[in-house]
């Protein structure tokens, strides 16, 4: 049996449709809105609940670099987007969710079952139940979500993209800071910088 897992099938589709879209803002939305803020969100999870030392530096050196390709996208979306039709919006509104499905999606390790012999439908069930999951989950919205706000995509067209975020119950993350607002935080200031040096 290999040890290689194939790209999970939510992830494949969501990264096709980014790469094989000609709109440039379609790229950034896809890439570094979505999938760098979920990995942002991801990535400062495992920051929360490791006790390493070294994994927490090693963390904070990734989120810090991911911060700054979200923040920079955000800036540039952001004055673009108000310029955009409701329908152009829309388009994007639906896509960000689709996005954010399909991210979520991903993380529940379907080829790993499979690889297992466990049945999928029931493992999904069991995991999903698991506080930890539950938590991890939510809190992979908690940079989407402000940041989605920010670029004016919650609200406009009747609030449809508001609508679907509390249908899948994270629209309680859109006050939340966004990565814009946080980037500062996750920067590593020159002393940390000195002593892992």
């Amino acid at each position: 049996m290999s040890g290689h897992y194939p790209v999970n099938t939510h992830l494949k589709l969501l990264l096709d449709d980014i790469v094989t879209d000609p709109r440039w803002d379609m790229t950034y939305l896809g890439m570094q809105i979505m999938v760098e803020g979920l990995a942002l969100a991801a990535f400062g999870f495992m920051h929360q609940m490791t006790t390493e030392p070294l994994l927490k530096q090693l963390l904070r050196y990734v989120m810090s670099d991911e911060a700054r390709h979200v923040a920079f996208r955000v800036l540039s979306l952001q004055g673009y987007y108000t310029e955009m039709s409701d329908a152009e919006i829309k388009e994007r509104q639906e896509f960000a969710f689709e996005a954010a499905v399909r991210m979520r999606d991903r993380f529940l390790q379907q080829e790993v079952w499979e690889r297992m012999d466990v049945p999928v439908k029931d493992a999904i069930e069991i995991v999903m139940r698991t506080p930890m999951r539950q938590t991890f989950q939510m809190m992979l919205f908690s940079k989407i979500v402000p940041n989605c706000k920010k670029l004016g995509l919650l609200d406009r067209n009747d609030a449809w993209l508001r609508r679907r975020f509390e249908e899948i119950g994270v629209i309680q993350f859109e006050d939340w800071a966004d990565t814009g607002d946080e980037y500062e935080q996750f920067a590593l200031d020159d002393q940390e910088l000195t002593a892992s040096a």
